[in-house]
């Protein structure tokens, strides 16, 4: 095994280099608990335990079994021992409920303890820091702050103050029910933890996708909304998301509404440029390589329809700029022969060719300007399975900005510069719907102009699929496995040596080498080149090997290519080496 490993250049070593198939990567946060609020083993019935548990109003969770083992309990880290403080307390157990739970001055054996010796002071109402100078924690990616907290007594409100080593800080305000009911047992009798009724625990997330590049230093729960409640946050994480595929949307462009090198200075050209309103970008140098234009795909040649018109043109500014009927020098232009239909205020579609699946952090977002004072259109989103949503995004008047524009209607004489705007439609909520058109309609101001510059989508915008390579030398490596992302992996080898050393490769990049060059006794083709991954595959005494796997590959990963091949070890044959067929993975829906 030794001499395949060294000479077809195998390392385990190498899936560490390699892309991780792990998309989200996730950081507890050490909180600095202040309240010991959950009944561990043997924390129940000793209400004047001096270090004991306390109830942050009149119950508690019930981790006496240990901590429950769920979807969302096990993203945490959550304390699980006895005797320690277990959550972030805001609130004030001596007034809470109305001040029928404040703590005793001696014990006096009921189920209300005496104030307990980690507890100095029972006002805990806020801010509550945890610090994390000393291991702070960078965001190099789009991230999320995410918290599993419960709220006494009506539940209510709260602050999540996230502190970065720059001096600036983001604040989101989260909320949940009353944390009666739900899916975790819980214990009644205020501090004497005794079984009781189940209790909820809620999740929610602080977006700090604009804090890319900055530091986390601190957390912060403060300003609680209700003063008869307490809150227990019981864990905290921060959750690094890569960003998804971004898909450019190729938009079903009507209107040529952007100036180009040789489309000025021409108003009446049949198939030249044509101002939606009495203006326009001038891209006559070619698209700028501006930070917000450079994400998406815009079209920079000349005599080209060029944006997504919502508008009449006749009507626009009054019906100031309505189109000559015939050619008269001036800077109004003839309606164009690459223009229908002069009313473009109707819903104008684009159908994609490949649908894209949208992920739980997809988002959609446009740029676009509007003439005559800006105003508010929609943007319809049709899903496969015939359903629908629709967002409404706003923007102002085009003019003034950083990006050259011109005058003169419609012949793009040099003008004031024009801005662009940006809108961003989150399309999470949608997770597994296969988007497959976007529409763009009800242009809230008749007045003016809409140009749609361009669209991107984050998703997957591929199909899966899986290919034979050929290659190899006998063996035959088949698969279950569909290619799409998130789905098991499943491969089957027959006819390789039997109880044989052997490694499945996993290469993100491919080569096509002659077995022979390695080994001149040996025909055959290496097609995956071993310079990714490789997984263990010791072939049974029938000369067969199975891989299965649960689901790998996030969509991170959509449109990536993975090539498989087997190799085994031929002890005592002319070629040492036994290689299997390649089979490629197109990552997809």
């Amino acid at each position: 095994m030794n001499q395949l490993c060294t000479a077809l250049c195998l390392s385990l070593a190498a899936a560490f280099t390699a892309p991780q198939l792990r998309a989200q990567l996730s950081t507890p946060i050490p909180l600095s608990y202040n309240f010991n609020g959950i009944v561990h083993a043997g924390e129940d019935n000793n209400p004047d335990s001096p270090a004991g548990y306390r109830s942050i109003s009149d119950r508690g969770l019930d981790f006496t079994g240990g901590v429950p083992s769920d979807a969302l309990l096990n993203g945490y880290r959550l304390v699980a021992a006895a005797g320690q403080l277990d959550v972030v307390h805001l609130g004030n157990r001596n007034t809470v409920d109305g001040g029928t739970k404040a703590f005793d001055a001696t014990p006096d054996g009921d189920d209300i303890g005496i104030q307990p010796t980690w507890l100095p002071n029972p006002d805990q109402t806020g801010p509550q820091t945890t610090d994390l100078s000393a291991s702070p924690i960078v965001l190099p990616v789009r991230a999320y702050l995410r918290v599993i907290f419960q709220i006494s007594n009506g539940g209510g409100s709260f602050d999540v103050r996230v502190g970065f080593l720059d001096g600036t800080s983001i604040t989101q305000t989260v909320s949940g029910p009353d944390w009666f009911g739900g899916a975790y047992a819980g214990t009644a009798n205020v501090d004497s933890g005794l079984p009781g009724a189940n209790l909820s625990i809620e999740e929610r997330s602080v977006d700090l996708t604009s804090q890319v590049g900055k530091v986390v230093s601190s957390v912060t729960f403060l300003n609680a909304s209700n003063p008869n409640a307490g809150y227990a946050i019981l864990a905290a994480r921060i959750d690094l998301v890569p960003p998804l595929p971004v898909v450019r949307i190729p938009l079903n462009y009507n209107f040529n509404g952007i100036v180009h090198a040789g489309e000025s200075g021409n108003p009446d050209d049949p198939a030249g440029f044509r101002s939606i309103s009495d203006r326009a970008l001038d891209f006559t140098a070619g698209v700028p390589a501006n930070a917000l234009l450079v994400p998406y795909a815009i079209v920079g040649s000349a005599g080209a329809l060029d944006i997504v018109h919502l508008g009449n043109r006749n009507l626009v500014d009054g019906g100031t700029k309505a189109f000559d009927l015939t050619p008269d020098g001036d800077d109004i232009g003839i309606q164009p022969t690459w223009l229908a239909n002069v009313n473009q205020a109707t819903p104008q579609t684009t159908t994609l060719a490949v649908p894209i699946r949208l992920e739980g952090t997809s988002e959609a977002s446009f740029l676009f300007q509007i003439s005559n004072g800006g105003g508010t259109f929609d943007v319809r989103f049709d899903f496969q399975d015939g359903t629908n949503t629709v967002a409404t995004l706003s923007g102002p008047d085009w003019f003034g900005g950083a990006f050259a524009g011109t005058a003169n209607v419609d012949r793009g004489s040099p003008g004031a510069n024009l801005s662009i705007s940006e809108r961003t439609v989150q399309l999470g909520a949608f997770v597994g719907k296969l988007l497959t058109a976007i529409t763009f309609q009800n242009p809230g101001n008749p007045n003016a102009g809409y140009a749609i510059v361009a669209a991107n989508v984050t998703g997957c915008g591929t199909p899966a699929s899986i290919a034979n390579l050929g290659g190899g030398n006998g063996p035959t490596l088949t698969t279950a496995s569909t290619g799409q992302i998130g789905t098991p992996l499943d491969f089957t080898v027959t006819g390789a040596p039997a109880s044989a050393p052997g490694v499945l490769l996993l290469a993100f990049q491919r080569g096509s080498t002659p077995l022979s060059a390695v080994f001149p006794s040996c025909g055959g083709t290496l097609i995956a080149v071993p310079s990714n991954i490789d997984v263990p595959g010791a072939t049974n005494p029938s000369g067969g090997y199975r891989l299965m796997t649960p689901g790998v590959f996030d969509p991170v990963y959509c449109g990536g290519r993975v090539d498989f091949q087997h190799a085994s070890l031929a002890v005592g044959a002319p070629c040492p080496i036994a290689l299997t067929n390649a089979i490629e993975m197109v990552l997809g829906y």
